[in-house]
């Protein structure tokens, strides 16, 4: 509701400003491209903030029937990256955690044909200086 008030006095701004400059232009002689001005800027001016005031009004509908009344839920990390390789940490909570994670791939198999690649994540708290 405050953002609705918010865009509302924004919007009276706007149009204060409006006035303001209009009148001190209107101080001159009034001629046809005056005129034409004035309802340019007026619709421009009236068409934004008829368009803020509806936005505001359709997001406020929108959060009234869309209310979430559960969390989210944790979204699973994958498995394995595009190329097919396992992922392999400490666990998926510290990877989350740490504040250096260093990333290798490793190989393991005996033969080539059973020789598989995976993702070995290894976790720090401490950043290594280079």
């Amino acid at each position: 509701m405050l953002r609705t008030i918010f865009h509302m006095l924004l919007g009276l701004l706007l149009w204060a400003v409006f006035v303001w400059y209009w009148s001190i232009v209107m101080q001159r002689p009034i001629s046809d491209e005056t005129r034409r001005a004035l309802l340019i800027v007026g619709i421009t001016v009236g068409a934004i903030t008829l368009f803020d005031v509806f936005w505001v009004f359709h997001n406020i509908r929108i959060s009234r029937r869309n209310r979430r009344t559960t969390r989210r839920p944790q979204v699973r990390a994958p498995s394995h990256d595009f190329l097919g390789r396992s992922f392999i940490a400490q666990s998926d909570d510290s990877v989350r955690r740490a504040r250096y994670v260093e990333v290798h791939v490793v190989e393991i198999g005996e033969t080539d044909a059973d020789r598989r690649s995976h993702k070995l994540f290894r976790v720090s708290d401490v950043i290594p200086r280079t």
